[in-house]
């Protein structure tokens, strides 16, 4: 038998081929599938393994684990390469959000994208960023993480909750002696009364609207929160004292005089309560000592006094704040001092808007002696150098802005539907010295748009006064210049001035009227009761001068002025821009009388064919016989009663009178009576009481004033005459005065009489 090697080689194997196999010492043939048909025919291995033998001795494969540094990838393996040292790798730049981290997961190392691993420290617990530090944009310096959190301190660092229920009074009083600003969320912290802060510049941050100090409690009376350091700040604080379940009567915040510079701004003060202390925000007296108070932007509602009250502590500014719904007034300024020492003074109330109040904004008070019963003038002032400026007050039961006191300044003001003609309110009440009122605009159906009266030498000028019963009431004032002025559609008078002036308790300011100039006003008559210009019981040393009077719907030119007193100038006036009016004379008490409007410089008689035995106006020839005023003479001393008793050959006249600090300073006529007497004619009048020396007269009618001139400008020939004329009418040539036709002449008065001045022809 041939070898193997001598055997020629085969082109190819199939399963079907056979071979030579010895089976129990027998030569037999078996195919190649034969063979090996009890092979295996698949190794299974898991992914990541190799085929080997873990097991000592003979066996079947078993899988082998990669190790760490290792990996199979595609039937290949490799070893991963070591990390080189961090100081061998180049440097890097600034990571962006997909650059990849290397972090070890479970034992093996992963890379996660920057964002990602950045993200996950917020997660982290007990993560001390203290010592980082930041550099804020525009900043030049980095300042660390617990630095800049020492700028401001959440309150609940100190333990607060700020769920409107626990007690936070404590962690306030931790937070505050801090000495950081204190930071406050959007929540409602309770802090009972009474909490002190008496700690240096104290600064209190919130979010305006919505962090909320409330007061659930209070022991004893005095301030809910009292600051008594030398600075303080509230920005963004809802500061509510409580109401009425509180059941004491406190301040709300009080500003104490140790504290020399306060800013509030975006703050609310409400419900404080209280009928003596329950005012939203207090400022205490510190005069003279000046501080630097800021209230910017605050609101004051629901509180049982006044919203804030600026008592004599100089230097507070209020600006552009919302006073509505307190029970007396939302702005005020005032103090009593019964030493007249302490003054309310300094202080700018300006951009405010206040509705809804008793006062919308109360300067100074109308009490003399600054004690708790009242003797009413402005003699000693308690408020000197306020601004009130650029206000909206409206819709407060009583007055827009009350103004009381030297050196004020109440300017482009808008007050509108404030108090009523029932109750005596105002748009502005200004009872003043050295002061000015100008450029406000009133409007409302107010008994008065500015009630000025018992003011001492001060400007109501530029004023626009809308729809009152009394537009502009000067009365019982000196030296007052009420000039330059609209005023329309009021349905009393435009501007009413009385000899004396009382409030509505029947207390007088001590003031009888006198130097009062009414001139270059607008005044707009719209019906035929409405008046222009009004003097009462004798007023004195008035001008009426240069004033335009406009008449509509009716209105007549004998309203434009009625002067009950025989101390006026009148002058320049005009009615609805007419030069002069025709006066032609009828016949009255047997006389032939010319009457001519009460305003008129010039007149024009058309026909006088019996010529001209009278002369007055039209205020003289309504008041005919009765009593038009009673002039004092002689004050007296020592009254503190007096009864005016009025003689005379008339019927029905009486008058009360006016007394201050003993003396008679004026009489009201109450009734006028009726036959007195021809016009001007004096009336005797008697005082009696438990004082000495008053003495009084009183005239028919009203005399003609001194000085008073008239042109009357004769279309035809006129004769004035001179005997038996009333009131008299002298001339030059002691006889009747003839004027050819188109002459002219010229009349003064002078004691009680025309005279005749010049004539031309």
């Amino acid at each position: 038998m041939p070898s193997i090697d001598q055997l020629p080689a085969a082109t190819a194997a199939a399963d079907t081929d056979e071979l030579a196999v010895s089976q129990g010492g027998v030569l037999r043939r078996a195919t190649r599938a034969q063979v090996v048909a009890g092979l295996q025919p698949r190794i299974a291995v898991s992914t990541g393994a190799l085929l080997g033998r873990v097991s000592n001795g003979v066996g079947a494969p078993e899988a082998i684990a990669l190790g760490s540094g290792l990996a199979l990838q595609s039937g290949q393996l490799s070893a991963r390469p070591a990390m080189p040292p961090f100081g061998s790798l180049p440097a890097g730049v600034t990571p962006n959000p997909l650059d990849l981290v290397a972090v070890g997961q479970g034992g093996q190392g992963a890379a996660v994208p920057y964002a990602q691993f950045m993200a996950g420290l917020a997660g982290l617990p007990q993560i001390d960023g203290s010592g980082l530090t930041v550099l804020p944009a525009g900043a030049t310096r980095a300042r660390r993480i617990s630095d800049v959190a020492l700028d401001a301190v959440a309150v609940e660092s100190f333990g607060a909750v700020g769920d409107g229920q626990t007690d936070d009074t404590a962690a306030f009083v931790a937070a505050v002696a801090s000495g950081r600003p204190v930071r406050l969320g959007p929540k409602t912290y309770v802090v009972n009364g009474q909490f002190t802060i008496a700690a240096a510049d104290v600064v209190m941050l919130g979010t305006p609207g919505l962090s909320v100090l409330h007061r659930a409690s209070q022991s004893g009376n005095g301030a809910w929160i009292s600051i008594q350091a030398p600075g303080f700040r509230a920005t963004g604080v809802v500061f509510d004292a409580g109401g009425s379940a509180i059941g004491v009567d406190s301040w709300g915040v009080l500003v104490t005089s140790a504290c020399t510079s306060a800013s509030f701004e975006q703050c609310v003060f409400r419900n404080s309560a209280g009928a003596t202390l329950g005012c939203g925000l207090v400022f205490l007296a510190s005069d003279p000592a000046i501080a630097a108070h800021v209230v910017s932007d605050c609101e004051f509602s629901g509180n049982a006094v006044h919203g804030v009250w600026v008592q004599a502590c100089p230097g507070v500014a209020v600006r552009g704040c919302r006073a509505h719904d307190n029970a007396q007034y939302g702005i005020c300024v005032d103090y009593n001092d019964p030493t007249f020492r302490a003054k309310a003074r300094l202080i700018q109330v300006i951009g405010c808007t206040a509705w809804n109040n008793v006062r919308g904004i109360a300067i100074g008070n109308f009490n003399q002696t600054n004690t708790g019963i009242a003797s009413w003038g402005n003699a000693n002032p308690d408020a000197l150098t306020v601004l009130v400026a650029n206000n909206l007050c409206h819709d407060n039961s009583l007055y827009g802005i009350a103004a009381s006191g030297r050196g004020l300044l109440l300017q482009d003001n808008v007050t509108v539907g404030n108090g009523s003609a029932a109750n005596g309110g105002a748009g502005i009440l200004a009872n003043i010295s050295y002061s000015r009122v100008a450029g406000n605009m009133i409007t409302g159906a107010s008994l008065f748009g500015i009630d000025c009266g018992g003011s001492i030498y001060s400007e109501i000028s530029g004023n626009f006064v809308d729809s009152a019963v009394n537009g502009i009431n000067c009365g019982g004032s000196l030296g007052v210049r009420v000039t330059g002025n609209s005023l329309t559609n009021c349905t009393g008078w435009a501007v009413l001035v009385a000899n004396v002036e009382t409030d509505a308790l029947g207390n007088n300011f001590g003031i009888a009227c006198s130097m009062v100039t009414i001139g270059d006003n607008a005044v707009t008559m719209t019906s035929t009761s409405a008046g222009g210009v009004r003097l009462c019981d004798g007023a004195s040393n008035v001008i009426v001068a240069r004033n335009e009077f406009v008449g509509i719907n009716g209105a007549v030119v004998g309203n434009c002025l009625w002067a009950a007193t025989d101390s006026v100038v009148i002058e320049d006036n005009r009615w609805n821009a007419t030069p002069r009016f025709i006066c032609n004379p009828s016949t009255s008490g047997g006389l032939q009388q010319v009457v001519f409007p009460d305003i008129a410089d010039c007149v024009m008689i058309t026909a006088a064919p019996a010529g001209v035995q009278s002369m007055i106006s039209n205020y003289q020839a309504m008041t005919q016989g009765q009593v038009g005023f009673v002039r004092v003479t002689a004050g007296g001393h020592g009254y503190t009663h007096a009864a005016v008793a009025i003689g005379g050959t008339g019927t029905g006249a009486a008058a009360t009178a006016v007394i201050s600090n003993g003396a008679i300073i004026g009489v009201v006529v109450t009734a006028p009576g009726a036959n007195y007497g021809a016009v001007g004619a004096s009336v005797p009048v008697t005082i009696s009481g438990d004082g000495t020396g008053a003495a009084a007269t009183g005239y028919a009618s009203v005399p003609l004033p001194d000085e008073r001139q008239l042109r009357l400008r004769c279309n035809q020939a006129v004769t004035f005459a001179r005997a038996g004329s009333v009131p008299a009418q002298e001339n030059w040539t002691l006889a009747d005065l003839t004027v050819p036709a188109f002459g002219d002449v010229d009349w003064a008065v002078a004691w009680g009489t025309w005279r005749a001045v010049r004539a031309t022809h």
